[in-house]
């Protein structure tokens, strides 16, 4: 075959894929939505919310989606209605070939399980708080305290805010986070928490210096207590600086 008709006939390929593909989009945007594809990323975290729970969120939204044209879909519309379930954090959303709108979610993932007067939530490294499941239960840290204001989701108060400052501080820093099972905040806003390790408190005080106040606590728990013994001590206080200071078990 001579060059000049092979060259021919690719350029004649081309240009029938190119219609051919043309007229598949005009075809897909005169069509109907009938079908959400709707996919959870998870991470490290047992999955807290199912695919319905979604699709019923963004049908709730916009009820006439699947009346739609899919050239006419709104796609933020959807990813909005997905953000609107609680345990969302991120939504994208595309349309398929097939006409279905296809929607890929980032599961928020919670550092620790908040007791706030009657209530129990989830809270996210950004604050933002969000209810526990019935699908899976998460083996978190617990935070806790004598409250002084009333909870506000949008704006977190500043007791509050120092929980999570060390809550973060411990998320990020596994060795420490294997020493503590609860935190609480006292109504002076003095932080207390409580060890995994025997049966003590630490103080904290407040959320600063927390890189010389947990390293003084690791130092002590690996080198004080085995000689002085687990049960010794029913309260560990990191307050001052460069120091620990222990008050004795009366028993």
């Amino acid at each position: 075959m001579k060059r000049g008709v092979k060259i021919g006939l690719i350029l004649a390929g081309a240009v029938l894929l190119t219609a051919l593909t043309i007229a598949a989009n005009m075809a897909r945007s005169r069509s109907q939505v009938h079908g959400i594809d709707i996919s959870i990323r998870c991470d490290r975290t047992p999955q807290l919310v199912d695919e319905q729970t979604i699709a019923d969120s963004i049908l709730a939204a916009m009820p006439q989606l699947f009346a739609t044209r899919v050239a006419d879909v709104d796609r933020n519309r959807i990813a909005l209605a997905a953000l609107s379930v609680p345990y969302i954090e991120e939504a994208t959303v595309s349309l398929s070939v097939s006409g279905k709108a296809v929607v890929k979610v980032k599961q928020r993932r919670p550092i620790a399980r908040l007791f706030y007067g009657n209530r129990e939530l989830y809270i996210d490294c950004s604050g933002a708080l969000f209810p526990t499941s019935p699908m899976a239960d998460c083996d978190l840290l617990v935070l806790g305290g004598d409250f002084t204001e009333p909870l506000n989701p949008d704006s977190l108060n500043r007791q509050l805010s120092d929980l999570l400052s060390v809550a973060n501080y411990l998320d990020r820093n596994r060795n420490y986070a294997m020493l503590i099972d609860q935190i609480y905040i006292e109504q002076d806003n003095d932080i207390i928490m409580v060890s995994k390790l025997g049966d003590n408190t630490i103080e904290l005080g407040s959320p600063d210096n927390l890189d010389e106040k947990f390293s003084n606590l690791w130092t002590f728990y690996r080198k004080g207590m085995p000689r002085a013994g687990w049960n010794t001590y029913n309260r560990i206080s990191l307050k001052y600086k460069g120091q620990v200071v222990c008050t004795k078990n009366k028993q």
